[in-house]
């Protein structure tokens, strides 16, 4: 049955994020409770495989979100902090984040 809303993302619901920084590779995957899991690999070759297999096995279903403050700072983006709130803004005008 169609909606009038927009989806957030076409990815389904168990899809898992992956991202970089110039030594990483992370890989988010949904958790228990509708906490996410990241894992941290080395970003080789080596490190994509390793995070290819567990997709591939689905040991992620069983696995335990982090209950403490991890090593990852979070980085802001790009722009200045008065561009970033201006982008927010936009985008809560626009439903897209609450």
């Amino acid at each position: 049955m169609p909606t009038d809303s927009a989806a957030l993302s076409a990815a389904p619901a168990r899809a898992i994020l992956l991202w970089t920084d110039s030594h990483n590779l992370f890989a988010e995957f949904p958790g228990p409770n509708g906490l996410p899991v990241v894992i941290r690999y080395k970003l080789t070759t080596e490190g994509l495989s390793s995070a290819l297999g567990l997709i591939r096995t689905h040991a992620y279903d069983h696995a335990v979100p982090l209950t403490h403050h991890s090593n990852l700072t979070p980085t802001p983006g790009p722009g200045t902090p008065a561009q970033r709130e201006n982008a927010r803004a936009i985008l809560r005008r626009l439903r897209m984040i609450g």
